[in-house]
């Protein structure tokens, strides 16, 4: 990011001072794409004075010592992918207590209109669906990477069909501004979050 200078946070960090609050951004990733867009989350919430943690959803072998957690993966044959789905599923009962945000990265965004943006609304709602447990505070719908080169034969063959009939070419389709903004409306939900909580204590 250009703009490196600590920004002012809307959370009420209380006895949790900025650097104390730690959030955690797992992320499942076939070819990397979804991974650079959980970077640049971390690098903007981490301007507001989080302690963020940037993990492969693989990788990640506990969350108990987290304030929050981001989830987020490509979308697969119309879903995330297995591991971040099992990943929430695991974690549920956890994640039930704290602020949890999911988002994905799509090619169907790469073509923005009424109907694309109605398929991106259906991933959401599935991520929704999941668990009944986890009530996301905001789910991030981004347009994803087409790089063939990163691909299998047999991967690049079948994309080609798909993509030939949607009409969307090779190239990196993320909105970074998009992102950015995404990243900081976190800020905002976990500020409201904390207010609701202090109401409810």
């Amino acid at each position: 990011m250009k703009d490196q200078e600590r920004k002012e946070s809307t959370f009420d960090f209380g006895s949790q001072r900025a650097g104390n609050f730690k959030i955690l951004i797992a992320f499942a990733s076939q070819y990397g794409s979804t991974g650079e867009v959980a970077e640049v989350v971390a690098e903007v919430l981490s301007q507001y004075g989080y302690a963020v943690d940037t993990k492969w959803i693989k990788d990640v072998t506990a969350v108990d010592h987290y304030d929050a957690v981001i989830v987020g993966s490509a979308i697969q044959y119309d879903k995330w992918m297995p591991e971040a789905v099992d990943f929430v599923k695991t974690h549920q009962k956890a994640f039930s207590k704290i602020p949890v945000a999911y988002f994905f990265t799509c090619l169907t965004l790469a073509k923005r209109n009424v109907k694309t943006e109605q398929q991106a609304l259906a991933y959401a709602d599935k991520l929704i669906a999941l668990t009944t447990q986890v009530k996301p505070i905001s789910i991030g719908r981004f347009a994803g990477v087409l790089d063939a080169s990163k691909m299998s034969f047999l991967t690049r063959l079948m994309l080609k069909t798909i993509t030939t009939v949607v009409g969307v070419r090779e190239g990196d389709y993320r909105d970074w501004d998009a992102i950015r903004s995404w990243a900081k409306s976190i800020d905002a939900k976990l500020s409201n979050e904390h207010a609701e909580m202090l109401e409810a204590g």
